[in-house]
């Protein structure tokens, strides 16, 4: 009346006996005497770590295969194995089974805001008791617990508790970030209704600022930029407006400014993208500067007839004071037209004839 049981060298064997855990069997051959009672034989892995505390089963374990521990409420136990994170325990009581490696427990308390759990454990906590946060170099996150502010973090990974605590985790962006003010229709000084596009450009240097003066700062901004432009293009005119728009909106710029940096914002740039101003007055535009273009067109034509006019004055006033002068420019003037001609012929009045026919008779 036995029963025979083999254990591989990866096992270990907790004996039954009608129900009552009675022995531990060690990797091998066994023969146990069954008589008339009944036989149950468990086996776990060498390689198991830690199991829920039993009398029973601390009572059979050998010296130094397994080591009793604690896990109080509102902590964490965490095991590991050799220094190597395994597991995160809950509440309760437990064997750590030393068999294959040294197993420990370190037990941490949830109830700080910031609980003092290695990062290698986050990946192993349930995310019902604790939240992890993950901030990026270009931003900044403001943490609430139960509606209070406690915390802003900079770049870098932190760990909550959310033990009888809501937390609300607020991301602000630090970067560089762009506002477009579309389609405004606004009227100048002089009456004259156009359309204006503006883009504005900030950054946020002042996160809780940012969060707790404005529901929505982009919002904010563009409201603000709305109004600013309303404001100042009804003091500007139209040929202002055209003709130093840079200058023009400055005033506006500065105005946003001071209200952004209420805002915990900084403006960098504001500027117009573009206006558009409405059919006719395009042509009415178009008309005044062809207009313009084709006086000062006239005016340096009249500039340069006038110039051209007193030199001819000039050199005619010489040629008439120096006879001999006047002689070089007829002949330079035949020389040029006996280029350009292949045959001359020469007409000659009465009194030229007879000084010519005078000098041959000289001759």
């Amino acid at each position: 009346m036995y029963q025979r049981y083999v254990i591989s060298d990866q096992e270990r064997g907790l004996l039954v006996r009608n129900g009552q855990l009675v022995r531990w069997l060690e990797p091998g051959r066994h023969r146990v005497f069954r008589g008339l009672s009944r036989l149950e034989l468990r086996l776990f892995n060498r390689d198991t770590l830690q199991t829920l505390f039993t009398p029973e089963l601390m009572a059979v374990a050998p010296s130094g295969a397994a080591v009793e521990a604690f896990v109080p409420e509102t902590h964490l136990g965490l095991l590991r194995a050799d220094g190597v994170p395994k597991a995160v325990l809950q509440p309760g009581r437990y064997l750590l089974w030393q068999l294959a490696s040294k197993v420990t427990l370190d037990v941490v308390s949830l109830e700080p805001l910031r609980p003092s759990i290695p990062e290698g454990f986050w990946a192993l906590v349930p995310t019902a008791q604790v939240q992890t946060v993950l901030v990026l170099p270009f931003e900044r996150a403001l943490v609430h617990v139960d509606g209070v502010l406690r915390e802003v973090l900079s770049e870098g990974r932190a760990i909550y508790s959310t033990l009888n605590r809501k937390l609300e985790v607020m991301r602000v962006d630090l970067r560089e970030q762009e506002v477009q003010i579309l389609g405004q229709e606004l009227m100048t000084r002089d009456k004259v209704t156009l359309r204006l596009n503006l883009v504005v450009k900030f950054r946020v240097t002042d996160p809780v600022k940012a969060v707790q003066s404005v529901a929505s700062l982009r919002d904010a901004l563009y409201s603000e930029a709305q109004m600013s432009a309303r404001h100042f293009v009804a003091e500007l005119s139209l040929d202002q407006l055209l003709e130093r728009r840079s200058e023009a909106v400055a005033p506006m710029a500065e105005a946003l400014r001071e209200r952004a940096a209420s805002w915990g914002a900084e403006v960098l740039k504001l500027d117009v993208k573009d206006l558009v101003l409405p059919g006719e007055m395009k042509l009415l535009l178009n008309q005044v500067i062809e207009a313009e273009k084709k006086a000062a067109a006239q005016v340096i034509m009249r500039r340069e007839e006038v110039a051209s006019t007193r030199s001819m004055a000039n050199t005619a006033q010489m040629l008439e004071r120096n006879p001999a002068l006047l002689r070089l420019k007829e002949l330079e003037a035949f020389k040029e037209i006996a280029s350009a001609i292949p045959n001359l012929t020469l007409v000659m009045g009465q009194p030229d004839l007879l000084r010519s026919l005078g000098g041959l008779n000289k001759d």
